[in-house]
């Protein structure tokens, strides 16, 4: 079954000193038509240590990547003329656009145009895709056993078609205001947070102890200490562990 989340953000406001101008660099890839450029980056989110440690469970995340297919991206809102538009695009890459991240990496990963407007709602469905023998969602780190002794650590997500992890991403105005203006000038950068520290939230140290290694590897997946795939699954599918924030 496909899964989605949902995030709500109350960030977009219609001033322009929230809003960061994207960079002039032209190397991220550029999908969908319009004068507004919404830059979108994926990273790690940052708890102030190093990577994302997680209390007593010894694990440290240090990067990782997500694959993604396709944005399917729906807008309701106001032209320039006071019109009144509800559009739905599927915005494709050239290629399946693997992006890597890690807690120190704030870049842009790609942009998303759209035209000028007065929005009330902007969705975005952010579909993920196994590609090249890799994963849909990687994770990567170290484990740190309680004798002190550590070893690589690898959460891997694989799924096709029905089982395959979107996010669905659904921003909206803030709730004094009923629109938010987006034009050319003030365009603004989504940032995409994967909290590891909330992923991992619901394993304990012994399950993580007593966990298989595969090459010297604490490798987690469906097919590999399915048990901790499970739990981390389920935090991935709790909205409250991703944020999208409008800077």
């Amino acid at each position: 079954m496909k899964t989605t989340h949902k995030i709500y953000t109350t960030a977009l406001v219609l001033s322009g000193v929230l809003f960061a101008s994207c960079s002039e660099n032209m190397d991220p890839e550029m999908i969908g038509e319009g004068d507004v450029r919404i830059g979108m980056s994926v990273k790690l989110k940052n708890d102030g240590n190093s990577g994302a440690r997680i209390m007593n469970s010894g694990i440290n995340v240090e990067s990782g990547f997500l694959q993604i297919k396709e944005i399917d991206l729906e807008t309701e809102g106001f032209d320039e003329n006071g019109n009144e538009f509800k559009r739905e695009m599927e915005l494709k890459f050239k290629e399946v656009e693997k992006i890597d991240f890690n807690a120190f990496d704030s870049g842009v990963d790609f942009f998303i145009n759209i035209p000028t407007g007065n929005y009330e709602e902007i969705e975005f469905e952010i579909d993920l895709i196994d590609n090249k023998n890799e994963p849909s969602i990687q994770l990567d780190g170290t484990y740190t056993y309680e004798d002190g002794s550590t070893v690589p650590l690898k959460f891997q997500v694989f799924g096709e078609d029905d089982d395959a992890i979107d996010f669905e991403v659904e921003l909206e105005a803030d709730e004094d205001d009923d629109l938010f203006f987006l034009n050319g000038i003030n365009n603004p950068l989504a940032l995409f947070e994967i909290d590891a520290r909330g992923w991992f939230g619901n394993v304990n140290t012994l399950e993580l102890e007593n966990a298989e290694l595969t090459d010297g590897i604490l490798l987690i997946s469906k097919n590999v200490n399915r048990s901790i795939y499970q739990k981390v699954e389920s935090r991935i599918n709790d909205s409250s562990d991703i944020e999208l924030k409008m800077n």
